[in-house]
Order: structure tokens, then C-alpha cells, then sequence
């Protein structure tokens, strides 16, 4: 998946600042993610990196895409049907909480990618630094990102902090927009992952989960 870049707005207060692969990240303040999804009508999988503060409503959190688009989501078993736009309407709904994942199948078919601007907060309004949020895990396929705006290995990045909240046999799955087809699940066996996963601010994936869990993150 192509790079996304966070950059977080000026606010009056600002209560803890953290930097992480060249990425700033405050709590409760307003900021936004640029995510790029891929032209020639084929898909992107992302995840919503910001509360906008409005529900999370797919028609407001990429409203800007153009008709044609598809957005495909996950029921915990088997994807939903597709939410297409058309006549600049998209033709339903769906709510995308931060760390909710889901494709994107841009509809612009010749080359040219579109870059979607999430704005929001990082972090639930009132939330304050050192607060936690939690991204429930069932167990089998999960389409998630990480709930707070991080980049890094997700094996061993204690701020993303998945590695070793995954059973042993759990598996990590990426979406390849250039192939247009799954890498090779990383998997962990010995409380050890098979290889890197490293994921990108705005990036989804499926957690192939061995148990039910929670995956808890701390916001800076």
C-alpha cells in the first residue's frame, strides 16, 4: 500500500505529543490522514485512522470519492455487499469507527489514484493522553487498523501493540495493491511472527485471530 501522511493540526492545548516513523500524533486535538487509494479501478484496503466526530458514516468519511466507487465491508464471516456511488449518491451506509477496516475499489478507471483526506480527532473527543482504547477481536478473520493513527511493525511496536496480544497460530494477513492479491499470511508460532508486518497510518488488514481478544492501545 502506497505511503499515507499524518499531519496534525495547531490546537490550544496540546497534552503529550508523540513521533514515531517520521509521523506526529496529540491527543484530542484535530488533525487528518491522507490515505491514497489506488486508480484503475482496483482496491485499497484502509482503515478509518480519525473519529471525525459525526458517527463515523462511510457517506461523510469518503465522500470525495468519485461515482463509480465501491466500498466493500466485513460481517465477521463473509463481506457485505458493496455500497457503490452513483449520480455523486452513494447507494447506503455504513458506520467505519477508527480501526474499523475496509476496501476501497476507486472508480476512476483509468490510472491516476485518489487521495482520500480523513479529519477527525486521535481519539474519541474527551479521551485524554495515556488513555486506552480497544479494538474487540473475535475469534477467526477480522478486518481492523490500528485505532490509534501509529505506523510500524505490528509484531513488535509496543505502541501499535498487536504482536503479543495474538495467540500462538494467529496470522496477520496484508492486502497487495499492486498485485491485487493477499501476500502470504505472517504467522506466530512460538510466540514468535514468522516475519515483519509492518503497516502505514490508514492501512487495513485481517487478523486471522486464534482466540477471542482485545487488542488495546494507548493514546500518547
Amino acid at each position: 500500500m502506497k505511503n499515507k501522511t499524518l499531519l496534525i493540526a495547531a490546537a490550544a492545548l496540546v497534552a503529550g505529543v508523540v513521533s514515531s516513523e517520521a509521523q506526529v500524533y496529540s491527543a484530542n486535538i484535530v488533525g487528518y490522514a491522507n490515505v491514497v487509494m489506488a486508480g484503475a479501478s482496483q482496491y485499497t484496503l484502509v482503515a478509518n485512522p480519525l473519529d471525525d466526530g459525526n458517527g463515523n458514516q462511510l457517506t461523510n468519511l469518503v465522500a470525495g470519492l468519485p461515482n463509480k466507487s465501491q466500498i466493500i465491508t466485513w460481517n465477521g464471516s463473509s463481506y457485505n455487499g458493496a455500497v457503490v456511488k452513483a449520480g455523486g449518491i452513494w447507494g447506503g451506509n455504513a458506520t467505519l469507527a477508527p480501526g474499523t477496516g475496509f476496501f476501497v475499489k476507486n472508480g476512476i478507471a483509468a490510472s491516476p489514484s485518489f487521495t482520500n483526506t480523513f479529519v477527525g480527532t486521535v481519539g474519541a473527543v474527551g479521551l485524554a493522553g495515556g488513555s486506552t482504547m480497544t479494538n474487540v477481536l473475535a475469534a477467526g478473520y477480522n478486518l481492523v487498523g490500528s485505532q490509534v493513527a501509529f505506523a510500524g511493525d505490528a509484531t513488535t511496536d509496543p505502541n501499535i501493540n498487536l504482536g503479543t496480544t495474538l495467540a500462538n497460530k494467529s496470522q496477520l494477513v496484508d492486502w497487495n495493491t499492486g498485485t491485487q492479491l493477499f501476500d502470504a499470511a505472517v504467522v506466530k508460532a512460538g510466540g514468535v511472527y514468522g516475519s515483519p508486518f509492518n503497516i502505514t497510518v490508514g492501512q487495513g488488514f485481517f487478523v486471522n485471530s486464534k482466540s477471542a481478544t482485545n487488542w488495546v492501545q494507548t493514546l500518547p
